[in-house]
């Protein structure tokens, strides 16, 4: 039987404070490979600084590793960031609290819920229930870029036009693919959605994900960096495209998502702020798109693009 000091009952508390809700997301992607969970809240009222805090079982994390790995977000990001606070604290299941502060989140006519939750007690009639746990990674709903897709994927549908083609880009947890496949059902289209993303723990929570909202026989979850992976560029072009990245790959990536999207197909565009989506907007109106809608939540802007349908002569 193990004891109080044994390294594997240890449970370990990362705390940082960042500032601005536009550089949470990275300073959680530097420190992922660490933690088991992670939750990000506002502590001062005008918004300026974030609490971003991680959860780790076992033995004392590499705080040097650590703070080299935040020093370079910070100066990717241009901001000054200190070294993250560790402390040791109460060995209890702390895993089982951060899920319990998972609250159902609405967007359109999605509600992404936990595990944790009856879905027949928080899904309404004729809502679409989503699975998906807190502290996976980034994008299982608790974001503001995250209920923005979910909005656009719902305001599309009701439009009722068919999408058959649809491409999640970097997929996270899967959230946006499976809220796709339920919502344009592409079964009856006799198509799949693609779940792509670089990181393999990602596209192996995705599969979790699809498992659990049945919806296996809908999408793909595939390893991929871009488009690069032949599967990717052989499935469209896509009628829709979903990525919720950042500003800045979201701007680079321009050229190809647009060769890849159908004519009038559609692109939902989130991870930005509203400093930045002008920036972001420009760099796919160059390349003959137009916006459809704008949306922002919580600090967070989600755009909606089209591409023009080919000219009949």
């Amino acid at each position: 039987m193990s004891s109080p000091s044994d390294p594997a009952r240890l449970v370990w508390r990362l705390t940082l404070e960042v500032p601005g809700l536009e550089h949470v997301s990275a300073v959680e992607t530097a420190l992922e490979p660490f933690v088991e969970s992670l939750t990000s809240f506002e502590v001062i009222e005008d918004g300026l600084w974030w609490r971003v805090t991680g959860y780790a079982r076992g033995p004392r994390p590499d705080m040097a590793e650590i703070g080299t790995r935040i020093s370079l977000t910070a100066a990717a990001e241009g901001i000054a960031l200190e070294t993250p606070v560790l402390d040791q604290i109460e060995d209890r299941d702390w895993a089982s609290d951060v899920l319990k502060s998972f609250v159902p989140i609405h967007a359109g006519r999605f509600v992404v819920h936990g595990s944790h939750l009856d879905a027949a007690e928080v899904v309404r009639p004729g809502a679409i229930g989503i699975v998906v746990d807190a502290g996976q990674a980034f994008g299982s709903g608790e974001h503001g870029t995250t209920r923005g897709c979910l909005t656009m994927i719902d305001h599309l549908a009701r439009r009722g036009k068919p999408v058959g083609r649809v491409l999640d880009m970097g997929c996270g947890t899967g959230v946006l693919a499976i809220a796709a496949a339920q919502r344009f059902n592409p079964r009856r289209l006799r198509r799949r959605v693609l779940a792509v993303d670089n990181d393999p723990r990602s596209v192996a929570v995705t599969a979790e994900n699809i498992h659990i909202n049945h919806v296996r026989d809908r999408v793909i979850p595939l390893i991929s960096e871009g488009f690069r992976r032949p599967e990717v560029m052989a499935h469209g072009p896509y009628d829709l495209i979903l990525a919720n990245i950042l500003a800045r790959p979201l701007a680079r990536m321009a050229p190809v998502v647009v060769r890849h999207l159908a004519p009038g197909g559609r692109l939902v565009l989130s991870g930005l702020t509203p400093r930045q989506d002008s920036w972001v907007l420009n760099a796919y109106r160059r390349r003959g798109l137009v916006l459809d809608k704008r949306l922002v939540l919580d600090g967070w802007t989600t755009l909606m693009m089209r591409r023009a349908p080919r000219r009949q002569d």
